[in-house]
């Protein structure tokens, strides 16, 4: 990609705006599904596009194209900062290439039969199967930004994700059991496909001895297996600073507050070894970053891009993401973690005389304005006197994240993570997620009173 091309195309639109930035990017898609036994899906893709963004009084101007309209961009945008008369037709050329220094050791096409292995087999482990998708997604996404403060940068992404969705039937009820494993900047092994087959095998089974969960309030283990979906939907989004900006964050105005109990630490950390949110910049070209946004339970930080790093006059914490070229960046986690502290978890375990005992988060709603949230729980289990006594169905948790974090008495030193793609502003990205083990006293329980 030709930099110089860059600076001469910002040079141009440089009367316009306080501002400006162009982006371009190539992306290489490949996906795969396999629905109960049969490829539904099968893509090869290949895309490349550029857009313009300038900020001008506070306000946000974005243009974006693909190769076919690439002379048209800069005449577009400039029409859009209210200069049609100004709007010159700009003709621009990029090498239009990818990092290839990264090999996978296994082909796209190997994945069909992977994905056919696995589905027999847990047709023949789980005779209660209704259906269930598999999927397997493979992406390089190469791209570079430069802006007119003289910032140019290049990079080149590489990730894989390979999922299982399946519906199960017991006594005439329907059950949801998930499982996804991904990476940037490694490839997925045969093992952790493998282990991911055969979690679901273990959970789908669990569900035919498992009794309904009761409904009330009750003390509550979060195991490090369960993923960091609190931490990501009940807190992390109210610390995006496009949100805090516009007020609709219950951390707006908080900074140096006191948020949460004296064992919890938050941390985004975009360089996290092959965390599925990780990068080597942002989407504006921002060096990736590890920012604590929670020490010892004060509110230290919020998440910034480059336009609301501007307008509060602090720096960019390095979390400036879009989906592609076709769509604005604004303030997006990276991979977000409650730090593992001092407690056992073993320990935290057996404090409990009765209660419940969370192993996998699943989806759920947040009101990033309050802070109230509800989950599904994919797998939970009741406590008896220390112990696992029972798996439990139906099973949610009810409450609030900022209150929760404030409530939470105990920090395990084991750590765990997840992945996910986050869906904001119709736009979405990958994430990862992860905590310790963490006791909360008292938690509402969705489930049968």
């Amino acid at each position: 990609m030709n930099r110089l091309d860059h600076f001469f195309i910002l040079n141009s639109i440089s009367g316009f705006a306080d501002f400006s930035e162009i982006y371009e990017e190539q992306i290489n898609i490949w996906a795969l599904e396999n629905d109960t036994g049969r490829i539904e899906r099968c893509v090869e893709t290949s895309d490349w596009g550029a857009s313009l963004r300038s900020f001008r009084e506070g306000n946000i101007y974005f243009t974006a194209t693909n190769f076919e309209k690439e002379k048209q961009l800069v005449a577009n945008h400039i029409g859009i900062l209210g200069n049609e008369e100004h709007g010159n037709v700009v003709d621009f050329y990029y090498e239009r290439k990818l990092d290839k220094d990264f090999v996978y050791s296994r082909s796209f096409k190997e994945y069909f039969n992977i994905t056919n292995d696995i589905y027999k087999r847990l047709k023949s482990d789980v005779p209660e199967l209704l259906n269930v998708k598999i999927s397997f997604q493979r992406y390089d996404k190469a791209f570079t930004v430069t802006n007119t403060l003289g910032n140019s940068s290049y990079s080149d992404i590489k990730g894989e994700r390979f999922s299982i969705h399946m519906t199960i039937g017991v006594d005439n009820e329907k059950f949801t059991v998930y499982e996804s494993i991904g990476y940037t900047f490694r490839e997925i092994t045969q093992h952790e496909i493998e282990n991911l087959s055969t979690t679901c095998i273990t959970r789908a089974n669990l569900l035919k001895t498992a009794k309904t969960a009761p409904a009330g309030l009750f003390p509550c283990i979060l195991s490090s297996e369960a993923g960091g979906t609190l931490i990501h939907e009940a807190v992390g989004h109210g610390l995006e600073a496009d949100l805090v900006d516009k007020g609709v964050s219950i951390y707006n105005n908080r900074l140096g507050d006191e948020v949460a109990s004296k064992l919890v630490t938050v941390v985004d950390d975009g360089t996290f070894t092959n965390g599925y949110g990780s990068f080597l910049i942002d989407d504006e070209g921002t060096p990736a970053n590890r920012t604590i946004l929670i020490e010892n339970g004060v509110l230290k930080n919020y998440l910034y891009d480059n336009f609301y790093a501007l307008k509060h006059k602090v720096k960019s914490t390095g979390n400036g993401r879009r989906q592609g070229y076709a769509f604005k960046p604004f303030p997006r986690m990276t991979n977000t973690f409650i730090l593992p502290n001092k407690d056992d978890a073993t320990s935290l375990l057996k404090s409990i005389d009765a209660g419940v005992f969370v192993k996998k988060m699943g989806g759920g709603q947040v009101n990033t304005l309050t802070g109230d949230f509800i989950f599904e729980i994919l797998e939970g289990y009741w406590i008896e006197k220390g112990e696992l006594a029972y798996p439990l169905k139906n099973l949610s948790i009810i409450g609030n994240g900022p209150k929760i974090l404030m409530e939470i008495d105990g920090v395990a030193t084991d750590f765990g993570t997840a992945i996910g793609t986050c869906g904001k502003e119709g736009q979405g990205v990958p994430v990862g997620d992860g905590q310790p083990t963490i006791r909360i006293p008292q938690l509402t329980i969705g489930g049968k009173s």
